[in-house]
């Protein structure tokens, strides 16, 4: 029988200094920081630093491994800056809700409508020259001459009652209306405001109740007498809270009823051309724009226009903009919205950026010129109206708000953070009365062909879908400062996370490298090792001590 000889098997090194450290240890021989260090990288569970230290590795291979180690760690460094960096100058980030909201949930847009004619002619042709009314006349209809100043005073009550009594009041704008299916008197559900087209009628808007801060100010929104029965009961509605009460049938603001043309407002117009005196364009019919029911429109730069003699159907689709609640604390001036709580308006109660850059704009007029105009919030109780003697100042003011670049004289107006706003897409075609048997019964008084062809337009405005998504303001990477730095490296955000595992990521990539190295360097030795063998190199193979 062969003898058995024991095989010594060769030790790790790192194994060897594993037992070498604990027998000097038991000896109570002090360890160094390098031998500390060294066990250190071999346990670690770090990608990459057990090879650093690994005695068995040749010096190049280890200061290899240590290079790419400090490499890796100063790119993770440089990516973590980036990001904390982004996370300090842009915390907030807009997406699409995920969870539609409701039509009911969101009121019907209100409809300011404006007749291009501002002055009757009935009414201007009884003004007498250098009077109160003709001064009054000139301004709204941005007529130049010579202005009798001394017996101008500018009392809001005095021209309100002039503007009143010299344009088309809405009983004569509007001659037929109905909505959700139901006929209604126009004047019922329109009222009367002053806009920078002079006279105008709104639906839907909110009550000058909630509308205003003090109850005194004076209303820029006079209603029209009415015979009606007043069944119609205003109730409290913001982009940010919604509705006060649950809304109903006979309450305002009015809710979305439906979709489709039937569950929409209809209305006919008469533009009454024969009684023009001065137009707001070159052309003859109306002006309408959709907007918050909260918000006072600007009608002469955002208006859309309706020609007479067409019928015009308006799809209108609700663009609504809310914010996360957690967004609060984020300062203004990154999150560049406004909440209802921040807003410190005196004229409105609800803010918009449409009500404060009114306001912004009536407040430097009133600096500037010592006066207002009359569409525009009035302060105080006794605040003077301006008229064409004050154009080149009003102008010039207007001018310098209007133009971006301007710093000297500017609104800083910032979006509402709940906000809604109403698209609308616009079809028209020619209308026709007479020729043949028509569907719309709110046309059945009309009887003159060349009448409703030169003065009347028939409107409709709809929603099509049932649901609408928001955008909604939220933080882009967890909570804002104040925050400490392990905070923010241990946010648990998805992007936080991901910030954590770049190191890792590096690391592993650095090792597969390397390990593809060696392998690579491995196979090189043994090929050349075998390709040596057949040019003749040293074929004994070698010998193996199995004792001494």
């Amino acid at each position: 029988m062969a003898p058995v000889f024991p095989v010594n098997h060769p030790r790790p090194a790192h194994a060897a200094f594993e037992k070498d450290s604990r027998t000097k240890l038991l000896h109570n021989e002090r360890v160094t920081f390098t031998e500390n260090l060294r066990e250190y990288c071999l346990n670690t569970t770090i990608h990459g630093l057990k090879y650093i230290g690994t005695v068995s590795l040749t010096l190049c291979e280890r200061a290899y491994f240590f290079l790419t180690f400090i490499v890796v760690t100063a790119c993770s460094i440089y990516f973590i800056s980036n990001v904390y960096i982004k996370w300090q100058s842009s915390p907030i980030i807009i997406g699409l809700n995920p969870i539609a909201t409701h039509i009911k949930n969101i009121p019907f847009p209100a409809v300011t409508i404006c007749n291009m004619n501002q002055i009757r002619r009935e009414a201007a042709e009884r003004f007498e020259e250098h009077t109160l009314e003709q001064t009054v006349l000139q301004s709204i209809c941005s007529i130049d001459g010579d202005f009798n100043v001394t017996q101008y005073e500018g009392k809001w009550s005095v021209v309100k009652k002039l503007l009143l009594n010299s344009t088309q009041p809405c009983s004569g704008l509007l001659k037929a209306c109905r909505y959700a299916k139901q006929t209604e008197k126009c004047t019922d559900i329109f009222q009367s405001v002053f806009t920078d087209e002079g006279l105008c009628c709104t639906f839907n808007a909110l009550d000058s109740v909630f509308m205003f801060r003090n109850a005194n100010t004076p209303n820029i929104f006079p209603t029209e007498a009415s015979d009606g029965d007043g069944r119609f009961r205003p109730i409290l509605w913001t982009p940010e809270d919604g509705y006060a009460e649950h809304p109903s049938n006979s309450t305002y603001p009015r809710m979305i009823a439906g979709t489709g043309v039937t569950m929409g407002l209809a209305m006919v117009l008469d533009a009454n051309v024969s009684d023009y005196f001065c137009s707001s364009t070159s052309s003859t019919g109306f002006k309408i724009i959709f907007h918050n029911p909260t918000e006072t429109p600007k009608i002469t730069d955002y208006a859309q226009y309706i020609p007479v003699g067409s019928e015009n159907r308006i799809i209108i689709t609700p663009k609504i903009n809310d914010a996360a609640n957690q967004i609060r604390k984020v300062a203004q001036a990154q999150r560049q919205c406004v909440f209802a709580n921040e807003a410190n308006l005196s004229y409105y109660s609800v803010y918009s950026r449409n009500n404060c850059e009114l306001e912004c704009e009536a407040k430097l007029i009133l600096e500037n010129c010592g006066c207002v105009l009359y569409y525009l919030p009035k302060l105080y109780e006794d605040t003077k109206i301006c008229s064409r003697a004050n154009a080149r100042c009003y102008e010039q003011i207007r001018s310098s708000i209007a133009f971006t670049a301007n710093t000297s004289l500017s609104c800083t107006c910032l979006p509402g953070c709940f906000e809604i706003s109403y698209i609308p897409d616009v079809t028209t075609a020619e209308l026709e009365i007479g020729k043949f048997g028509i569907r719309e019964n709110l046309l059945d008084s009309v009887k003159d062909a060349q009448y409703a062809k030169n003065n009347l337009a028939l409107i409709y405005i709809f929603v099509k879908d049932t649901y609408y998504r928001s955008f909604t303001k939220g933080e882009l990477f967890g909570s804002k400062p104040p925050v400490t730095t392990v905070q923010f490296l241990g946010d648990r955000d998805y992007r936080s996370g991901e910030m954590q595992l770049q190191p890792g990521r590096n690391a592993m990539v650095t090792e597969f490298v390397a390990k593809a190295n060696g392998w690579a360097r491995n196979t090189f030795r043994s090929r050349r090792n075998q390709l040596g063998r057949g040019f003749g190199q040293d074929r004994t193979p070698p010998s193996y001590s199995f004792y001494n």
